[in-house]
């Protein structure tokens, strides 16, 4: 009996029909698996979401905290964070793997976003993390423990929390008008202090944005994708990229980066701000009509 192997013309055909095919699969298994991230990061913020919601249950309507400081600068004063308080009180679990726990986004890019006080024109600095908490030694941010306030490790954030964050400058203090703030800050030019926000003052919830890919807080004016010192981070697939978002009522959904609503100041015209806040559309403001009027 004549053995007939392979000829060398077949072998090179069923080598080209699998190249072929892996040509076809590779890009929708690296579709799935960016999906698949995308959906671990919506989760994370669906679990923030509500965890912010249960923090104001527990006490009497109050917002979470961006986070505590004395003073206008916040020189001196280590900073906790909101992240280290859900984790703390128990609302949203976290763990000492710097880059696996519920506040780090899988698409997020390994690097300090804010190393320099802000997140420059480095389109990944957005996408980024922050040490929570930290002690401002000028414009940089020192991770440090605070044992005497039962925080005790160091929790790398890559989310960004919708708050008045007007550290380092002078400004002049409007309470509850945005998800949360630096409580503590002041006084601002006109006296006034910020204060914890009352959840009472959220008119539409379920359109306020609470927390977002990205990190650190404030900036809201420079919000969308492309944007100098933008503190979102348009981390996944979607029209003009997407950044997967956290409402006040503890839903999650994903902006795409040209969607993202834009707060005032800067160069931003009046009009078109108010065109992306208002309208049954998402917004960065508590009381959207009143800030906008």
């Amino acid at each position: 009996m004549v053995r007939r192997g392979f000829t060398l013309l077949e072998m090179l055909v069923v080598v080209a029909v699998i190249a072929l095919l892996a040509a076809l699969l590779l890009p929708a298994l690296s579709g799935a698996r960016k999906g698949a991230r995308a959906a671990v990061c919506l989760g994370n913020l669906r679990g923030i979401g509500q965890g912010t919601v249960l923090y104001e249950s527990d006490h009497m309507g109050l917002v979470i905290p961006s986070y505590t400081m004395n003073g206008v600068t916040g020189a001196g004063v280590p900073l906790e964070g909101w992240g280290p308080i859900l984790d703390r009180d128990g609302y949203v679990d976290s763990n000492l793997t710097s880059n696996a726990n519920s506040f780090y986004c899988p698409d997020t890019v390994d690097v300090a976003g804010v190393a320099s006080g802000q997140t420059g024109t480095d389109p990944d600095n957005p996408k980024g993390w922050l040490d929570w908490p930290f002690m401002r030694t000028g414009s940089t941010n020192v991770p440090q423990t605070i044992p005497e306030r039962r925080f005790e490790k160091i929790i790398r954030v890559a989310y960004w929390i919708n708050a008045d964050n007007p550290i380092g400058a002078a400004a002049e203090v409007v309470n509850n008008l945005y998800f949360t703030g630096s409580v503590g800050y002041g006084p601002g030019t006109n006296g006034e202090s910020i204060r914890q926000t009352r959840s009472s003052a959220f008119k539409r919830p379920s359109l306020l944005i609470s927390v977002a890919d990205g990190l650190y807080a404030g900036r809201q004016r420079d919000s969308q994708i492309g944007t100098t010192n933008s503190r979102i981070g348009y981390r996944h697939p979607g029209r003009n990229r997407s950044a997967n978002t956290a409402f006040a009522d503890g839903h999650a959904e994903p902006i795409g980066g040209k969607e993202f609503p834009r707060g005032k100041g800067g160069t931003n015209p009046i009009e078109e701000v108010r065109a992306e806040n208002l309208g049954g559309r998402p917004s960065v403001y508590a009381d959207p009509d009143k800030a906008l009027r």
